[in-house]
């Protein structure tokens, strides 16, 4: 096949006394077929649209399409037409490989699920995996209406008339069949080699960054989804789950609300599934400081698991020294603390804050003061119920003095205009 088509002029190949005559032979009128007018406006434009098309991508659909034009079955056209683009984005998904497409997918693809896809199916997959671009999505969306209501696939009452089918197979051939797309976003295939092959530096997570805010709202959510996945995954190597939580933290404000829903939907799966992800999703959410979004129960279970190993950590040996890093991991779960365990938040970072009779955790003073300055009116009225109730807080503001100190320096740290009225006299006598 030589790679340039030269169409032969319509007088070469002369056809309308035949079509004139096998329509009066069925007792039909001519007009049944596309007129000699609307024949020749396509025919016109017809060659130069057919050598953009990509030589691998001439199937024979393309023969028949243009005898349906020339004897005006525009109907057939689009049915054929249509079907090329089909065939060439199926074979895209399948060099992409259904395996490494399930990885951003909703649906899991076997081979028989592939062949069983409806075509508006195949378009979203295909802007998900970063195939078409969401312009191509549009068009082809447009040209997949018109292949409903005017192909002999689905009868219709009337006929493409001849700008309207240059328009159908004109946008068939910009976006499926004459090259591949290059746009904002990113082939998927490509993104998850970047992610698993090495660590990335400042630049590149940048880069990658700025690439999954400016894509598609269909590709964002096959991008976290990935994200999440990966980073769930024991199996995958650290610096691949880092760089996937990295990302994730970089773009969770772009992610729209569906996206972060069927992230939620995948959690779930997880605490039938496997208890291994189940930990690393948890902490995933805790990380891009998102547990709110988690199912009640497991909200409050994370937020409490934490404060109970604050705690647990605070009366051990060496308290002074471990307590930093979990120190930091509450104060990044102040703003989701269930109302269930304020009360037991507010009490486990006062005794931290205020410490023994041999001093505060110096490290970690800095995360139990963050969080101090930010309680609530609810928490700061915890502060005070505390101290008349049996608790080592209250034990150690009666038995040592620095205790009673740093507690002065806790209430100068809360809001003043947050105190209860109920507290006032009490909060002033000891801050004055």
């Amino acid at each position: 096949m030589s790679e340039k088509i030269n169409l032969p002029a319509l007088t070469e190949v002369e056809s309308e006394d035949i079509v004139a005559a096998i329509t009066n032979s069925l007792n039909f009128p001519r007009n049944v077929l596309a007129s000699q007018e609307d024949i020749e406006t396509v025919w016109l434009t017809l060659k130069p649209q057919i050598n953009k098309i990509k030589l691998e991508y001439r199937h024979e659909m393309i023969a028949r399409m243009v005898i349906a034009i020339r004897v005006g079955l525009f109907s057939s056209a689009v049915n054929e037409m249509w079907n090329t683009a089909i065939v060439v984005l199926r074979e895209k998904v399948k060099s992409f490989g259904l395996l490494e497409a399930n990885q951003f997918l909703t649906i899991q693809l076997t081979e028989k699920k592939f062949k069983e896809l409806k075509d508006k199916e195949l378009l979203d997959i295909c802007v998900v995996l970063g195939l078409l671009s969401e312009d191509a999505y549009f068009f082809l969306n447009h040209c997949r209406d018109i292949r409903n209501n005017y192909s002999s696939a689905h009868p219709a009452n009337q006929m493409l008339d001849g700008p309207e089918l240059n328009y159908f197979i004109h946008q068939c051939i910009k976006q499926v069949l004459s090259s591949d797309i290059q746009f904002v976003g990113f082939r998927s295939d490509e993104f998850m080699v970047t992610i698993k092959q090495a660590p990335l530096d400042g630049d590149a997570q940048r880069e990658l960054s700025d690439r999954i805010r400016n894509t598609n709202e269909l590709q964002k959510t096959a991008i976290i989804k990935a994200l999440f996945g990966i980073y769930v995954d024991e199996r995958n190597d650290e610096h691949a789950r880092q760089n996937s939580l990295d990302l994730a933290r970089l773009n969770w404000e772009d992610f729209n609300e569906q996206a972060k829903s069927e992230v939620v939907a995948m959690f779930s799966s997880y605490l039938i599934q496997d208890n291994t992800k189940k930990q690393y999703a948890k902490r995933f959410f805790e990380l891009v400081h998102a547990i709110d979004l988690l199912p009640k129960d497991e909200h409050v279970s994370l937020v409490h698991k934490v404060i109970k190993q604050l705690e647990s950590t605070h009366f051990d040996f060496n308290n002074f020294y471990n307590e930093t890093a979990i120190g930091e991991r509450l104060a990044g779960l102040r703003k989701n603390i269930p109302i269930q365990i304020i009360k037991e938040y507010v009490y486990v970072v006062s005794l931290c804050f205020v410490g023994n009779q041999f001093g505060t955790s110096n490290s970690a003073e800095q995360y139990y003061e963050e969080m101090i300055k930010n309680f609530t009116v609810r928490e700061i009225d915890k502060v005070f119920e505390l101290m008349s109730e049996d608790n080592y807080l209250r034990y150690r503001l009666i038995n040592f003095r620095r205790c009673k100190v740093k507690f002065k320096q806790l209430l100068k740290l809360v809001n003043e205009e947050s105190v209860p009225s109920k507290w006032k006299d009490k909060y002033d006598k000891i801050t004055k």
